[in-house]
C-alpha cells in the first residue's frame, strides 16, 4: 500500500526536517505546502515535492497538498502537521486495512513539550458530547475511494479552523466506512516548544 502526507509548513524547520524525515524512512510520500525559502530549501535537501502556497486561508493550503497526492496514484493520504508524528506500527497498521476501511483514526494521542525540560501528557481525545466516538485529527487516513467521492478535497477552502471537525463531516455525509484503531503498540505524538509559537497549547491538555 502507498501512503501520501501533505505537511502544511509555517517556521518549525529544524522540526519539520524531523518530520518529513521520519515519514520518508516509515515508506511515506511527504509533499511540503509553504511559502517560505526555508520550507523550498528542506523540499529541496531531503528531495520532497514543494508546493508554493499562503499560510491563509488554511483550508485551501491543505486542500492544495491533497490534491498533489493524486499524482503519486496512493491508496491512501495522511492527515498530519508538521509537528506531528505516528508510530512505525500505524504506518503498518493502516496500510492493511486500507482496502476494509475508507477512513482511519485513533481517539487519543500525547503530547510533548520540549523546554527545559520534557514534559509529556495523554489526551484520550474527545471524551464526551457529539464528538466522543470521533478519531482525532493527528493520524487520519483517507483512503483514495473517499478522497475521489470529494474531489481529493477534505475542507472548505476558506475555513482556518475547525478543520479536524469539517473534514468528520464529510466523512459521515459520504458515509465512509469508519475504521479506529486502539492498540497499546500504536502511538501519535504532537509536540511543542518554546522555541516557537504552537497552534495546540500543552496546558491545555
Amino acid at each position: 500500500m502507498k501512503l501520501c502526507a501533505p505537511v502544511p509548513v509555517f517556521g518549525r524547520f529544524p522540526l519539520v526536517r524531523l518530520t518529513i524525515s521520519r515519514l520518508k524512512r516509515q515508506g511515506v510520500i511527504p509533499i511540503i505546502m509553504g511559502h517560505e525559502r526555508e520550507a523550498l530549501d528542506i523540499s529541496k535537501e531531503l528531495n520532497v515535492e514543494f508546493i508554493s502556497i499562503s499560510n491563509d486561508p488554511l483550508g485551501n493550503k491543505w486542500n492544495a497538498g491533497f490534491m498533489a497526492c493524486q499524482n503519486y496514484s496512493p491508496d491512501g493520504a495522511i492527515f498530519m502537521g508538521s509537528s506531528d508524528w505516528a508510530s512505525d506500527d500505524y504506518i503498518q497498521s493502516v496500510s492493511d486495512a486500507l482496502n476494509d476501511f475508507a477512513f482511519i483514526g485513533m481517539l487519543g494521542c500525547h503530547f510533548a513539550d520540549v523546554s527545559d525540560e520534557v514534559r509529556l501528557v495523554h489526551w484520550p481525545g474527545y471524551a464526551k458530547g457529539q464528538r466522543q466516538y470521533e478519531p482525532i485529527g493527528i493520524g487520519r487516513v483517507l483512503s483514495n475511494r473517499f478522497l475521489d467521492k470529494i474531489n481529493w478535497q477534505p475542507f472548505d477552502k476558506r475555513l482556518n479552523s475547525g478543520l479536524d471537525w469539517a473534514m468528520w463531516l464529510r466523512a459521515i455525509i459520504s458515509d465512509a466506512s469508519i475504521g479506529i484503531f486502539d492498540a497499546d503498540e500504536i502511538q501519535f505524538l504532537s509536540i511543542s516548544t518554546d522555541k516557537w509559537e504552537n497552534k495546540h497549547k500543552f496546558e491545555d491538555h
